[in-house]
């Protein structure tokens, strides 16, 4: 039985790692700076949470307003609003990790901090 060593190991994941944030990275549009919406969903996954699922919360609750008629009903009704706002928080803060996957909070590339003055 042949074992390999950590190094290699370490070469390799190191390798699927790049490869994989090279891939993605493309995906989500690494040579794109991030949009006034990201930027907002990024810095605030919660309040973005808060605006977007407050409009289908109150469709889910207006859809079933004729049918409340037991408190389970109304639970479940504000359990599916909860998890409408868990996914757009979900989302944001995905949002957040591939911004700061691709270096969009931290630093600008070298060589464009604007004029240089002599």
């Amino acid at each position: 039985m042949t074992t390999r060593s950590p190094r290699s190991v370490a070469r390799v994941s190191g390798l699927v790692a790049a490869l994989a944030r090279a891939v993605l990275g493309a995906a989500a549009g690494a040579g794109r700076p991030p949009t006034p919406v990201q930027r907002f969903a990024a810095r605030r996954p919660v309040l973005l949470a808060v605006y977007a699922g407050t409009p289908i919360g109150l469709v889910l609750v207006l859809a079933a307003w004729p049918r409340l008629h037991t408190t389970a009903d109304i639970v479940f009704i504000l359990a599916n609003c909860v998890l409408v706002y868990c996914v757009f928080a979900l989302v944001a803060y995905g949002e957040r990790a591939r911004q700061r996957l691709l270096g969009r909070n931290r630093h600008a590339p070298k060589g464009t901090d604007g004029p240089t003055r002599h």
